[in-house]
């Protein structure tokens, strides 16, 4: 079976001879160009717009140094706006997003500096947003969604109730996983170019947050405000697991397997058990829920980054030291055990049938 499906499999036969010549020309015109090329030329446009800001800086922060950052920011920001639809060859693109990740910095900071550090997130949140939709690149639209969910992340720990922010946390989840298992009717729509950048920043946000979580207590817990606490981490890993759950059954549906049948009864007990054996920490449940999504979709970028994070968190696990070694030895054992024993009931069980060739 072919990892990934060819035209033949998922488009009509009076498409696939369409889509094949679209692919040619795309091909001719990315080989136009040798890769070494669109390196210097990237650079160039990164260093042309270097010398545009400090010029432009000059005359602009000496008005004022909060008010100069603001206003400067949105003209870059802006002006990166109708030079990235002037054109999209790869001097314009790169000098597009590097002008306006430069003005988008300033018009933050100049933000934060004339009010405070909440101002500043809701600006994020806000900034973000509208160039997720006006800003026509994958790069921007991507860390529009990486930093506007976590600017909303980061003033809700600031002015909410520290559930709230976890409920949010879920939610965000949610969306990203809602946005990968409707990615093919997503796509066909009006806001077709905004599925996948917006639900790999979703899922960035999300690994990241738990990283911090798990990784550095401290830290994640001075972001709230002292009043502030949030939900039990065996809350919120149970509020993960009900996400990659449904993701599960979605999947099953999606492959013509029966939910209720012994295939869905054997991965619904399995991520339930997982979900139990490492209670306290929600990573890792939602790093394999992501794992789910990369394996349905055929994506690697998301198998990759689910892996990478499922190691992070078993890392970050095991050096815990709220935990004892006794329950952490129990738990990798557990874990290890339960891992093992489901490899064998499943060949047993559910035995691969021979390639047809």
């Amino acid at each position: 079976m072919a990892f990934k499906p060819s035209l033949r499999d998922v488009l009509p036969a009076g498409l696939q001879e369409q889509a094949r010549a679209a692919l040619a020309s795309s091909q001719e015109a990315t080989a136009s160009m040798p890769w070494f090329v669109r390196v210097l030329t990237g650079f160039g446009a990164w260093l042309a717009s270097i010398f545009l800001i400090i010029f432009i800086s000059i005359g602009v922060l000496g008005v004022g140094e909060e008010v100069g950052a603001i206003v400067l920011g949105l003209i870059l920001t802006g002006a990166a706006v109708l030079v990235r639809y002037a054109g999209s060859n790869v001097f314009l693109t790169q000098l597009a997003l590097s002008t306006g990740l430069a003005g988008q910095g300033l018009f933050i900071g100049g933000v934060g500096a004339l009010a405070d550090e909440k101002m500043a997130a809701l600006a994020t949140v806000v900034l973000q947003l509208v160039l997720l939709f006006v800003y026509p690149d994958v790069i921007q639209r991507f860390l529009s969604a990486l930093f506007g969910s976590t600017a909303l992340l980061f003033l809700l720990r600031l002015t909410a109730p520290g559930v709230l922010v976890d409920v949010t946390l879920v939610g965000l989840t949610v969306l990203a996983h809602l946005l990968f298992l409707h990615q093919a009717r997503l796509q066909s729509g009006r806001w077709r170019e905004l599925v996948s950048p917006a639900g790999f920043g979703l899922v960035t946000t999300l690994l990241f947050s738990l990283v911090v979580r798990t990784w550095f207590h401290d830290i994640y817990g001075r972001s709230f405000r002292e009043d502030a606490t949030g939900l039990p981490a065996g809350v919120l890993t149970l509020g993960l697991a009900v996400v990659t759950l449904y993701s599960t059954w979605r999947v099953l549906e999606e492959t013509d397997s029966e939910p209720g049948g012994a295939a869905g009864v054997t991965a619904f007990a399995a991520l339930g058990l997982m979900a139990v054996l490492t209670l306290q920490t929600p990573g890792v449940i939602a790093a394999i829920g992501i794992l789910l999504l990369g394996f349905h979709r055929r994506s690697v970028v998301l198998l990759g980054m689910a892996v990478i994070f499922i190691l992070a968190f078993g890392v970050g696990y095991y050096y815990d030291l709220q935990f004892s070694l006794l329950a952490k030895s129990l738990a990798l054992l557990g874990s290890g055990l339960m891992l093992l024993g489901l490899r064998l009931f499943i060949l047993r069980r559910f035995p691969a049938a021979e390639e047809v060739r």
